[in-house]
């Protein structure tokens, strides 16, 4: 099974940081912040809304590239 390396930064709470931008999952796939957005709206990518931002769980990128490796993409 694939994982992404999604640096996990640390809150000022000190709470280990478990959701992420369209930028930095774009950045950790090496693929454009563009096609994460087409990922998202097409529903191979889970995002989470907290108002108007969007952010991407750890978990949910780790099972799209798994889903990618399984199937390709």
């Amino acid at each position: 099974m694939s994982t992404v390396a999604l640096a996990p930064h640390t809150a000022t709470l000190g709470l280990s940081r478990s959701l992420f931008t369209a930028e930095e999952v774009a950045q950790a796939l090496a693929v454009s912040e563009t096609l994460v957005r087409q990922l998202t709206l097409s529903g191979d990518i889970p995002c989470r809304r907290i108002g108007r931002l969007v952010r991407y769980a750890q978990a949910d990128v780790d099972a799209f590239v798994s889903r990618c490796d399984e199937r390709g993409y």
